[in-house]
């Protein structure tokens, strides 16, 4: 009982000094002002916060939340300054709700899924930081772009190509000299408008993501 207590201390004593010695270096390399091209694969989940569209109170359509696939290619400029280049997809499902006229009661069609692809070009803010925040690199960005919905034939609903403005916000932490693992949470704000509904309605789809990159 004694030999075990023994290895666990000692395994204990080990596990902490690597902890000790591996931060200084991560911060090391957290703290280096780098430039260059940067690749990330993303996979994630995109968000619809807000309905698709609405015919008063008898009509509501909406997507629904699914996989998200995604790249992106940013440059950093050195110090604070970048810009960045993302495209993905995904598959979520049109859900159309209408209202029983007899009961009242609403009721729920899913006409099948939709061709999700977004594209957009991102000017990006990466603030220099000190001490320990500086484990994770963090980033803001704002920027614009397109996004693509493909309905199935039988939606009834035409497909849209809509100009997207981006709110960014995100951060990697270093993997290794030239990987990372990388956090990005983006909205996707729009305005979605279709001849079988009353107006316009404002979109914000939120993708969240997280995924590896490679700096080249």
């Amino acid at each position: 009982m004694r030999i075990q207590q023994s290895l666990g201390r000692r395994a204990v004593t080990l596990i902490a000094a690597g902890v000790v010695l591996a931060v200084p270096g991560t911060r090391a390399l957290a703290q280096q002002s780098e430039t260059g091209l940067e690749l990330t694969g993303y996979v994630g989940a995109v968000l619809p916060l807000s309905q698709l569209a609405d015919q008063g109170d008898t009509i509501k359509a909406e997507l629904t939340t699914r996989p998200v696939f995604g790249a992106r290619l940013d440059y950093w400029f050195g110090g604070s300054w970048g810009v960045g280049f993302t495209a993905g997809i995904a598959r979520p499902n049109l859900v159309v709700s209408t209202v029983d006229p007899v009961t009242g009661f609403p009721i729920s069609n899913d006409l099948g899924s939709v061709d999700f692809l977004h594209a957009e070009g991102t000017l990006l803010f990466r603030p220099q930081l000190r001490g320990a925040a500086s484990i994770m690199l963090p980033y803001f960005g704002v920027g614009a772009g397109i996004r693509s919905l493909g309905f199935s034939d039988g939606a009834g609903v035409a497909d849209a190509d809509d100009v997207v403005f981006i709110l960014n916000a995100g951060g990697h932490v270093r993997l290794g000299d030239r990987t990372y693992l990388r956090l990005d949470v983006r909205d996707l704000i729009s305005s979605f408008d279709d001849a079988a509904f009353d107006a316009s309605k404002m979109q914000h789809e939120v993708l969240l993501n997280v995924g590896v990159g490679v700096g080249l």
